[in-house]
């Protein structure tokens, strides 16, 4: 039995290249489709959306010829947002040529109930955006230390912090099963990841993983086989037609 497509969405100012040890990890296991998102990565030629309604409308239009074999999303951290909100988008339109989900899983991110902006960074000048990034163990030194990386990548970094410090919880869940995966040591999501299971209706499942909030990066074969494990047969089978 086949295991189904897997649709990434990355993280803040991240891009599909940031999929790609995953991608070798699940490769023979489980088909991978890393996105990027318009203005950024291999799409940094494209206009910048950082509204969620433009986004979702130009997502799902995009995704919704590939949804007619059993698929799931991935989101990590910001990413996470992502998914959730096209997967709502897509739901609402009932499209009857896509195949409903498999599942959603969201990594290292809060329940979107729990999220909290103590600073707004996207209303921040270039610099001072990316130094409070630092400060959160988001951003290396080596960018800090280039003018011009600095100026390359302020403007997809600050649209991706805009769209998820302006995020606004949807109040109607989802019926499709979530998986909330969070690393042990991330403060930034600490018990929070229970919060996830306000967004769907369906079955809900957590996994800790050893390490920080770039746990992703940290143990990479133990989150492939997670979900190779997770998302494998009798869900799949389920949604076969």
């Amino acid at each position: 039995m086949s295991l189904p497509k897997l649709f990434c969405f990355p993280y803040a100012g991240g891009s599909s290249w940031n999929f790609r040890p995953l991608a070798g990890q699940l490769r023979g296991r489980m088909e991978m489709v890393a996105m990027d998102l318009p203005g950024r990565g291999r799409r940094r030629g494209e206009r910048c959306i950082d509204t969620w309604p433009e986004l979702e409308t130009a997502l799902a239009t995009e995704l919704r010829p590939q949804l007619r074999e059993p698929y799931a999303f991935l989101g990590y951290s910001f990413g996470a947002l992502v998914a959730l909100n096209v997967m709502q988008r897509l739901a609402t339109d009932g499209d009857s040529s896509a195949l409903p989900p498999i599942a959603l899983v969201v990594c290292a991110l809060r329940g979107p109930t729990s999220i909290e902006h103590p600073q707004l960074l996207h209303r921040m000048d270039d610099r001072a955006m990316f130094e409070a990034l630092r400060d959160l163990g988001g951003v290396p030194d080596e960018l800090l230390a280039s003018p011009e990386l600095i100026t390359l990548s302020a403007p997809s970094m600050r649209a991706d912090l805009k769209l998820f410090e302006t995020h606004e919880p949807q109040s109607a869940p989802l019926d499709v099963p979530v998986y909330a995966y969070h690393g042990r040591q991330d403060d930034s999501v600490g018990d929070a990841f229970a919060s996830w299971r306000r967004e769907t209706r369906a079955s809900f499942r957590s996994r800790a993983f050893n390490g920080g909030h770039m746990f992703m990066h940290q143990h990479v074969t133990t989150l492939a086989d997670a979900l190779v494990e997770d998302l494998a047969c009798t869900d799949v089978r389920r949604h076969i037609v």
